[in-house]
């Protein structure tokens, strides 16, 4: 079978910023589908990164790199964008000749790739499926953008951001209430964002795959540990990695550096933002900006902490560090959508003196930071491979492809 891939920007691998979920989960299905991939690239870097990465070989038959919409819009489709209360990467209204030309070389490619089906990633690439193309798709969110503002708009204290979310809850709830007219499957990587899906529309047919880790890539090896070391991870323009940051350094940080004065918090990950970056000022902390690899700062951590108080779906960074047998302290809302269990696998706490204290008490107890990483490495072990999160999306769409033609997929 031939899939046409639909995606925003170039697929993250496990070795790049971003989530890994739609590379592994074509990976997985390469083996016995084609995949022609249409795209944006946030930058030529990026995209080298992709093409030089090994892992990359043989998943994608086609690439093709998608022209950015113009720079600016003029003032009648500004105006038009903004009657329609639509999503800040909606083009219909903004840019009209340029939304109607992406639709036209989706149609085009499909017409010349002979596609059997669109796999659209993420809630942005939706406005360029033309139902009347009549070719099965799916769409998998990650995450429901509707969650996430609906969290964002409880969790904001300043009345203009308030605004902005609250913005971007009508336009999310309006898409993604729509998504059952397009679109054969939807699929979260939570059951929690699944029902919210759910509430939106009774139309679409909803499927959970949460995330795997590519265990492979994210091995636990033997590594000299750094005493009182702590780290957290994640792509640190986006706002909730931005205020899980803040979040620790701000309240959390200075109680466990009143029992361990020589704790060191490293923040890892790419797009710091300058609020981010002016963290160094405080004694102990240290923000790498990107790197090449992660993972020998999370090997050499003593306690890898997720402090997110906002966001939805599945986060990887819980699993990857899981996978190299890292102690872990998290926020309840980190481990959305994943089977963990509070002092099985991490140890769970939603406001600082607790989350300070179990941050201590994993720096002072060695074999209990042991036994939690051990118990995380097993639990991703058994269930969150991507090959097993692979089997089920190729299930999915065997069934819709009987469904729509009344036989299963070549």
């Amino acid at each position: 079978m031939k899939i046409l891939v639909l995606a925003p920007d170039v697929p993250a691998t496990s070795g790049m910023p971003g989530s890994p979920r739609l590379f592994n989960l074509c990976r997985e299905l390469s083996q016995r589908h084609e995949f022609v991939l249409l795209t944006y690239s946030s930058s030529q870097e990026r995209y080298q990164s992709f093409l030089n990465d090994a892992t990359t070989s043989h998943v994608f038959t086609r690439i093709e790199v998608l022209p950015a919409p113009p720079p600016a819009a003029h003032w009648w489709g500004q105006q038009w964008h903004r009657v329609h209360l639509a999503a800040y990467f909606e083009t219909r209204y903004r840019h009209a000749g340029y939304y109607r030309s992406i639709r036209e070389r989706i149609r085009e490619l499909c017409i010349h790739e002979q596609i059997d089906l669109i796999h659209v990633d993420l809630l942005a690439m939706i406005q360029y499926v033309d139902p009347q193309i009549n070719i099965p798709a799916i769409v998998d969110l990650h995450d429901s953008m509707t969650l996430l503002c609906q969290r964002m708009l409880k969790a904001e204290r300043s009345w203009r951001k308030r605004i902005s979310a609250y913005l971007g809850l009508i336009s999310a709830k309006r898409l993604e209430g729509t998504l059952g007219r397009t679109f054969d499957l939807v699929i979260t990587n939570s059951t929690v964002d699944e029902q919210v899906i759910r509430t939106l529309s009774t139309k679409p047919k909803t499927l959970t795959i949460t995330n795997g880790v590519d265990r492979d890539y994210f091995s636990s090896v033997s590594t000299l540990v750094e005493s009182d070391k702590l780290v957290f991870t994640g792509v640190m323009g986006y706002a909730p990695n931005e205020d899980a940051a803040m979040y620790f350094v701000k309240d959390i940080f200075p109680l466990v550096k009143a029992k361990r004065p020589h704790a060191q918090f490293w923040i890892v990950g790419s797009e710091p933002s300058e609020r981010v970056r002016a963290l160094t000022l405080i004694s102990g902390v240290h923000v790498t900006g990107k790197v090449d690899d992660v993972r020998p700062y999370v090997r050499s951590a003593t306690v890898f902490v997720c402090p997110l108080r906002v966001g939805s779906g599945v986060k990887n960074k819980i699993l990857a560090a899981m996978a190299m047998q890292k102690a872990t302290v998290a926020t309840s809302i980190s481990i959305d959508g994943l089977d963990l269990a509070d002092n099985r696998e991490v140890l769970l706490a939603d406001d600082p003196q607790d989350f300070a204290d179990k941050v201590v008490r994993l720096l002072t107890d060695q074999k209990a930071a042991q036994r939690l990483g051990a118990n995380g490495l097993a639990r991703v072990q058994a269930q969150y491979s991507w090959a097993a999160m692979g089997k089920v999306l190729e299930t999915a769409i065997q069934s819709i492809m009987v469904s729509r033609n009344g036989h299963a997929p070549r």
